[in-house]
């Protein structure tokens, strides 16, 4: 036998208390339908009581697991003295005096304990039948309950198919229980799935995005992003600007000082970039040492004082080096497409070349 798992236990347990009235009135009808006196019954209990040992030792003969003292549960918080919880069982169905919601709770905490300790319904079920047909022998064999036999055989089959239903009650409910319990367990384990599939996604579309060296947006991703705020501002009939510029002289930087330098330096403007725009503008390295800056509802005047910014921080910290930066302006009321935009940013840029350190060619 193998214990069972207990997590779904209290969903179980307050399942059956919500229907425990249910099982007081199945109970009471079933004891009805014997016709019986109980205070007859009742009497007649103290002489089949006096049996209870040979009639436990014959059940224990029969189905040895029910009372399996070696069975190791103890790590399950289990009861391993078995024997005890079998007389137990047998003895509550004989020597009690009232039939009602606490005989219910009684029987269904022991159903569940076997069921716990690994039981199956099965043998829970042939359990039942030998018990039945143990106890009807012996009411045959005593002479005492003659009188009464046909009685208490028929409260004694009543009382064990109510044990049987009860049986039945549990595993549904239990069955219902674990459902719930692997649903709930499911629906977690999903959420945590999809929002761990979800970040990774984002992740994954902002390095696909994002110029691995300076961590600004590439050239693809800007001119996405450009194409849709470009027709942003043509309904909205607001200004934009582009900013193209590239650092002066980059190849002496790499030949004379080295390829990591002039790493470093691209490294720095992405750094500069990020610190200097706003986050709604879209700054991007567009290839090389060149990039761009989308300025969003800014005219050239105003992109002019971004450069100036981005020129002063830059040269605080690399004051040996300078930038060709070139500013192409549209809208508010006639566009260009994203092509001549970026041209016209660009042709600045070299005009902008023609004279020696930082130069801004509106």
């Amino acid at each position: 036998m193998v214990p069972q798992n207990r997590k779904s236990d209290t969903a179980l347990f307050d399942a059956l208390r919500i229907r425990s009235n249910v099982s007081v009135e199945r109970l009471s009808a079933l004891i009805s339908q014997s016709s019986v006196n109980l205070e007859v019954f009742d009497q007649c209990l103290p002489t089949l009581e006096k049996q209870l040992p040979a009639i436990i030792d014959q059940i224990h003969a029969s189905h040895p697991e029910m009372a399996d003292v070696a069975l190791q549960t103890n790590e399950f918080n289990l009861s391993t003295d078995l024997l005890q919880l079998l007389k137990s069982y047998i003895k509550e169905l004989l020597v009690n005096n009232e039939y009602n919601e606490q005989y219910v709770s009684n029987r269904i905490a022991l159903i569940v304990h076997y069921k716990n300790i690994g039981v199956p319904t099965l043998t829970f079920v042939q359990f039942i039948d030998t018990l039945r047909h143990v106890l009807l022998q012996y009411i045959e064999k005593i002479p005492a309950l003659s009188p009464v036999k046909e009685s208490i055989s028929s409260v004694i089959r009543q009382l064990l198919q109510f044990d049987l239903e009860l049986c039945v009650d549990i595993n549904v409910a239990h069955f219902h229980a674990d459902i719930e319990a692997l649903r709930k367990e499911h629906n977690a384990l999903r959420k945590n799935i999809e929002a761990k599939i979800a970040q990774r996604t984002k992740d994954l579309m902002e390095q696909v995005r994002l110029d691995p060296l300076t961590k600004i947006y590439n050239i693809s991703a800007m001119q996405e992003m450009l194409d849709k705020e470009l027709a942003l501002a043509k309904r909205r009939h607001t200004k934009l600007s582009l900013v193209y510029f590239d650092v002066d002289h980059f190849k002496r930087i790499n030949d004379t000082e080295g390829h990591l330098k002039g790493d470093e330096v691209l490294q720095e403007i992405g750094q500069t970039l990020r610190q200097c725009v706003r986050q709604t503008d879209i700054a991007c390295r567009y290839g090389g040492d060149e990039f761009c800056v989308v300025l969003l509802e800014c005219n050239a005047l105003e992109a002019q004082k971004v450069c100036e910014k981005l020129i002063a921080t830059f040269q605080s910290r690399y004051p040996t080096y300078s930038f060709s930066m070139g500013i192409a302006e549209t809208g508010a009321s006639e566009f260009v497409s994203v092509k001549q935009l970026i041209h016209l940013a660009d042709q600045k840029m070299y005009l902008a070349k023609k004279e020696a350190g930082y130069k801004i060619v509106l």
